[in-house]
């Protein structure tokens, strides 16, 4: 058997340690401050796109399961004996 070999944490933004990355990222985001913050943006406006899509997805399943139960409704056994009929309330 043989063991797989664990990556080493220092290693893993392609040989530079995660503080060498984050301090790249630092020095070009403050050497054009602007184009950073219009990315910084651009990233935010996607993540909120892609969280509201998520979070909208349950209710739009239920919506359409709702939606295409009212529209395939056939007439029942009720709505012969009643003849198509409305009942709006009690009688009275």
């Amino acid at each position: 058997m043989t063991k797989e070999k664990a990556r080493p944490e220092s290693d893993d933004f392609g040989g530079m340690s995660r503080g060498g990355a984050a301090f790249l990222v630092a020095v070009v985001a403050l050497g054009h401050p602007w184009q950073a913050l219009r990315e910084l943006f651009t990233a935010l406006r996607r993540l909120a796109r892609r969280t509201s899509r998520l979070a909208m997805a349950p209710a739009a399943l239920v919506a359409a399961v709702l939606w295409s139960r009212q529209r395939d409704r056939r007439p029942t056994f009720e709505d012969y004996l009643h003849g198509g009929r409305e009942e709006s309330g009690p009688p009275g």
